[in-house]
């Protein structure tokens, strides 16, 4: 909440880019051994959590046409 009194509460504006080429399931997600360390794997409750630049990299590949 941006508006929250406490500073530990932040907010970001998040746009893509451009779409991918296929979308990347949850179940793509969790069945890719890459992936396995996760957060979004491991707690899937969470509704925002870290993604590691790897991760990500990986996740936008996933999503790229295959040749």
């Amino acid at each position: 909440d941006p508006t929250a009194p406490d500073p530990k509460w932040s907010c970001v504006d998040v746009k893509a880019a451009q779409p991918f080429d296929r979308p990347v399931t949850l179940d793509a997600i969790k069945n890719d051994p890459r992936l396995a360390d996760m957060v979004l794997v491991k707690n899937s409750r969470l509704s925002v959590q870290p993604v590691t630049q790897s991760e990500w990299d990986m996740i936008c590949a996933m999503g790229l046409k295959q040749a």
